[in-house]
């Protein structure tokens, strides 16, 4: 069966102890009925639309009762904690993974600005810091000591800085540069451009179906 929620309505300003939103229920591709919170700390409501409606969430309530409940694995729960699942714990999780990517997107859309300037390190989709520089590093790396440059800051100020679970998060420097500057595979996310060959930089082929995929 597929639950959907559409035209999601969040409010962070009416948000104390729940998260207050509200947004049409899509039961098997059909317009259900309606899904919301008031952001009290209450419950999550849901009503049908129509008499259609109504049947689909009765049935849609009978095959939550049957998924694994949340933060539970197939033998062991999170901390021996689990939330019996059931249509409102439905709900509720598509409005956090919505929420959640939303999020991601503006971090990374933020991150990603900073990443045309300079450089950018730390924890995926969670955190980082960096530097810029006073040209954008496209064309930093079109002046004949501009691969140098970021080679010698790759090695001297960022790889030293690394912390567990942190990672070069730079996709617009060539990993002959990043490689160069000593970074293991699981300390930086795949470069999209290609690489380059300058001076004491070692170049390395394409690997095209690793592009721009995360390490």
């Amino acid at each position: 069966m597929k639950i959907e929620l559409k035209r999601i309505q969040h409010s962070q300003q009416f948000s104390e102890e729940t998260l207050a939103f509200t947004a049409n229920l899509y039961i098997n591709g059909a317009h259900a009925g309606y899904a919301k919170n008031n952001g009290r700390g209450g419950a999550t409501f849901y009503s049908p639309k129509d008499q259609e409606g109504k049947v689909l969430i009765r049935e849609a309530e009978e095959y939550c009762k049957g998924l694994q409940p949340t933060g539970q694995s197939d033998n062991n729960s999170l901390d021996g904690l689990s939330n019996d699942m059931d249509l409102e714990q439905y709900i509720d999780d598509l409005v956090n993974n919505h929420i959640e990517k939303k999020e991601i997107a503006k971090f990374n859309a933020k991150m990603n600005k900073i990443m045309l300037k300079g450089i950018v390190y730390g924890i995926p989709d969670q955190s980082y810091s960096g530097f810029i520089y006073a040209v954008p590093m496209i064309k930093l790396l079109a002046f004949s000591q501009g691969p140098e440059i970021v080679l010698k800051d790759l090695t001297e100020k960022v790889l030293p800085s690394l912390k567990e679970g942190q990672k070069l998060l730079n996709t617009n420097i060539p990993e002959s540069i990043i490689k160069a500057a000593g970074f293991k595979e699981d300390q930086y996310v795949a470069p999209t451009v290609r690489n380059i060959r300058y001076g004491t930089i070692p170049y390395i082929e394409d690997d095209k179906n690793n592009r721009g995929r995360s390490r």
